[in-house]
């Protein structure tokens, strides 16, 4: 069974084939029994109309055309693509830019005491808040399988270091 909204469909698609079927095959024969009995008159008035208008655009220019035609000869003292930066502060500028860590963390142990979790990172302990030894760094978080690092300057620079595995 077809729905209401495809019968629909389906009657409009049969309404566009009946019309173009009638204006393909039946329509032409009357289009030029048309252009004979006053066609010529009708294209003669376009043709002398096109010409009007392209002898009045071709001498003379308005104002505004003039103006910009003045000022496309004139050299550009800038760039219109140029995308001029604004002056960022060296906080923000810090803030933008990723954390990198200068050397090379291992997460390799996880010990967990009541609340108090510990990581072993590089074979030194750590807790949540503690300052690593090499820069400004900080434990932010821990967790069994990964340990996050940030920024002790700015909060939102993050790194995840993953557990690893030593045989």
């Amino acid at each position: 069974m077809m729905s209401t909204r495809e019968k629909i469909i389906v009657g409009l698609m049969i309404l566009a084939v009946m019309y173009g079927v009638y204006t393909v095959f039946l329509s032409d024969p009357q289009e030029k029994a048309a252009l004979k009995d006053g066609g010529d008159k009708e294209l003669v008035a376009l043709n002398s109309f096109i010409t009007k208008v392209a002898d009045k655009t071709k001498n003379s220019h308005s104002k505004e055309q003039i103006y910009v035609l003045q000022k496309a000869k004139i050299d550009w003292t800038q760039d219109p693509l140029l995308q001029i930066q604004q002056k960022v502060s060296k906080e923000e500028e810090a803030a933008s830019r990723p954390l990198v860590l200068d050397s090379k963390i291992i997460y390799t142990g996880f010990l967990q005491m009541g609340d108090k979790r510990l990581a072993i990172l590089n074979g030194t302990e750590y807790e949540i808040g503690d300052i690593l030894e090499p820069g400004d760094l900080i434990v932010r978080n821990i967790h069994p399988n990964h340990v996050v690092i940030g920024s002790a300057a700015v909060k939102n620079k993050k790194v995840i270091v993953p557990m690893e595995e030593i045989d």
